[in-house]
């Protein structure tokens, strides 16, 4: 059963990970920058439909992500992070680390960002123009601004995690020969 949650969550990390990067650092921006150009290059990567499409399956992707991960992780439950080991050591440790903390964060982030999205379809069903209710707790969850300093720092460091996972997660995948020691 391991096997082929490492397996799942391998490759469905790989075919995630740009998208979520993207997402990931552009919405830590937009925690504090209002930027329409920066919100359309979040929501739909600057191409229009298909962007989208990428955005959100790749958000959906990663809730089973962050599902296999912490089953993955539960087995050891590590949390050090070791740099004396050398650099696909200290991926590892990290990619297992940070997921580990920031599943639930993050899985917030992810989940309320589905919530909006599926408050849009539902809005273009209708026929009626699209208008972000910034009052929604959708809309709060995702983006942070309505809380705190703390919180919005919180969410940005949640945001950027996704660029984290996916470069720590590639680069681990990548090393030709050593697939690590969960394989």
């Amino acid at each position: 059963m391991r096997k082929f949650f490492l397996r799942t969550h391998r490759w469905i990390g790989l075919a995630a990970a740009i998208a979520l990067a993207t997402a990931g650092v552009s919405g830590a921006i937009l925690i504090w920058v209002r930027s329409e150009a920066l919100a359309t290059f979040h929501t739909h990567l600057l191409i229009g439909e298909p962007g989208e499409w990428l955005v959100n399956s790749s958000t959906f992707a990663f809730v089973l992500l962050a599902i296999g991960g912490l089953v993955l992780w539960w087995r050891r439950k590590p949390l050090a992070i070791r740099r004396d080991k050398g650099w696909w050591r200290f991926l590892f440790d990290l990619h297992q680390a940070l997921g580990a903390i920031g599943a639930v964060l993050m899985l917030v982030v992810a989940l309320s960002g589905l919530g909006i999205m599926l408050g849009e379809e539902e809005t273009k069903e209708q026929g009626l123009p699209l208008v972000v209710d910034e009052s929604s707790l959708m809309y709060k969850l995702h983006t942070a601004r309505a809380y705190p300093l703390p919180v919005q720092i919180l969410w940005a460091a949640a945001s950027v995690s996704f660029l984290v996972q996916a470069v720590s997660g590639f680069t681990m995948w990548w090393k030709p020969g050593n697939r690590g020691p969960d394989t």
